[in-house]
């Protein structure tokens, strides 16, 4: 499944502006949003972020994947825990910054090359 290696996707690269000590949460803008991620080849993944630091990736078969996210003082890294198909594999790893509604932001993963933009709502 191409959604799968999208740890987040957001999963979901992005700008280089490094959050600061005092800066508010990495993704708090995405918790009760939508990160949407379009691959080069035209498939979409949805992620939902949240402040517990786990996500979700729903791809169109609906089949949710589950994991963890973590920043390390210069990049936010995406992590899949579930299914076991999916966990273990290499986390996805964006520059850490405090990301707004309407960001877009450019990654890749296993399954190829993405852009993701954070949308209002669920």
């Amino acid at each position: 499944m191409k959604a799968a290696t999208f740890a987040a996707t957001l999963a979901v690269g992005a700008a280089a502006l490094v959050g600061s000590p005092a800066a508010a949460d990495t993704w708090s803008a995405a918790y009760g949003a939508t990160i949407v991620a379009t691959y080069s080849d035209g498939h979409a993944v949805k992620v939902f972020v949240e402040p517990d630091h786990t996500y979700t990736i729903v791809p169109a078969s609906g089949e949710a994947i589950h994991g963890t996210w973590a920043d390390n003082g210069s990049q936010s890294c995406f992590s899949i825990t579930s299914p076991a198909a999916y966990a273990g594999g290499a986390p996805v790893c964006l520059p850490q910054k405090e990301y707004q509604v309407g960001d877009g932001f450019d990654g890749q993963d296993a399954t190829g090359a993405f852009h993701g933009v954070i949308t209002a709502g669920r």
